[in-house]
């Protein structure tokens, strides 16, 4: 097929990254248990050597559970990362809460967590995969949520020193 963005090259190192996520989900049976596809149809999505299965690759909703079964044990699924790669950056996993955490700790992670999604919607944005309109209808609610984390953790910080004050 010509006039694809993809090349030869980066579609076989798709399908060397769906095998080593099938690998990290426990080999294609287990992997098999955690999605809606069998054992052969996963060997499919990595083989590399069949002509007839060139143009076989994952689909999202079955990276999805692989990508899900990865997470479970603290893994980043090898193909989330070659595709991010692809796409020009990298996966950065945000670090979970822990249960012992306190509720500072907590709202630290949550501002976190939506400037970080900010940053991606700027990102895209000025990638111009996003229209000026539809910046603005996804920025202001973002926008909007994340002023409101820092006014309640300023909030938080201030009670901090006033009860260290007295």
């Amino acid at each position: 097929m010509s006039g694809r963005p993809t090349s030869d090259a980066a579609r076989r190192q798709l399908k060397l990254a769906a095998q080593r996520t099938v690998q990290m989900c426990g080999g294609q049976d287990s992997a098999a248990m955690v999605t809606r596809v069998g054992r052969n149809t996963l060997s499919d999505y990595a083989n590399t050597g069949n002509e007839r299965h060139k143009d076989s690759h994952m689909p999202v909703d079955v990276l999805a559970d692989l990508m899900l079964d990865c997470r479970d044990r603290g893994e980043v699924a090898p193909l989330l990362m070659a595709l991010c790669e692809l796409a020009g950056g990298t996966f950065v996993r945000v670090p979970e809460p822990e249960r012992s955490n306190t509720a500072q700790q907590l709202e630290l992670a949550a501002v976190g967590r939506r400037l970080w999604s900010m940053s991606s919607l700027i990102s895209g944005h000025l990638a111009a995969d996003l229209s000026t309109a539809e910046f603005k209808d996804q920025a202001l609610p973002q926008i909007t949520a994340v002023m409101n984390d820092f006014a309640a953790l300023r909030q938080d910080l201030m009670k901090i020193d006033a009860e260290a004050a007295e």
